[in-house]
């Protein structure tokens, strides 16, 4: 399965074709502001990158797999500046509680992505656990494609949007907890990671309701921020 991984990560990247297309790759009137796109080249040179390594690796071309891997020192810090001054810059012309809610999404996402790609990083020399927590690095970018699909061409709306992306992240984080028992390797790592989605995910739905999230974000919004 995991040889296959680099075909599971294009998929992904064909996804976003169409949850992209109406928004941004073909919208009425295309954005111009550069916050848009410094955010949308970042997450787009992830993915490549996942798919290139995951390629490498399967070619077992493992010194160009380690020198492109360094690349992301520098890729991360700029896909969480990104990030960051992307709502930042959605919040100048006013709050309102769509901006809150996503506003925590955005974060979860983030907080599920870094502690990933942290773990991966560490646990580079170890290529069993490095691939593993590289494959919930792409679970980190699940939601923001297949929500904009739903909601792009079906019209699904939060909560039932989040409850169904975030269903279909934790079932396939399942699905490779059941694969790994059994080939009986490395069992506790997607447990973890489950744990952790799951975490970040609950609060989502009660963030409307919290007078402390609400003046957490309004004080980012009133950072200087480029």
């Amino acid at each position: 399965m995991y040889r296959a991984s680099a075909f599971y990560f294009f998929a992904l990247l064909l996804l976003a074709v169409p949850a992209f297309w109406p928004s941004y790759l073909f919208p009425k009137r295309y954005e111009t502001d550069w916050h848009v796109h410094l955010h949308g080249i970042a997450m787009l040179l992830w993915m490549l990158m996942l798919i290139a390594q995951a390629g490498l690796v399967r070619i077992k071309s493992l010194a160009a797999h380690r020198a492109l891997g360094r690349t992301s020192f520098v890729l991360v810090p700029v896909i969480v500046a990104s990030t960051l001054l992307l709502a930042h810059y959605r919040m100048r012309s006013g709050l309102n509680d769509e901006l809150i809610y996503f506003f925590y999404v955005q974060l979860a996402l983030l907080v599920q992505f870094l502690v990933a790609y942290g773990l991966a990083i560490l646990n580079r020399r170890a290529p069993k656990l490095h691939m593993r927590f590289m494959v919930c690095t792409a679970l980190a970018l699940v939601d923001p494609i297949l929500a904009r699909i739903l909601a792009n061409h079906f019209g699904v709306e939060p909560p039932v949007l989040q409850l169904l992306t975030y269903g279909v992240i934790d079932l396939i984080l399942c699905a490779l907890i059941v694969h790994d028992r059994i080939q009986q390797h490395y069992t506790r790592i997607y447990p973890a990671m489950l744990s952790l989605f799951v975490a970040t995910q609950a609060p989502t739905f009660f963030v409307l309701g919290s007078k402390t999230w609400r003046g957490f974000t309004e004080a980012f919004a009133r950072l200087p921020l480029p």
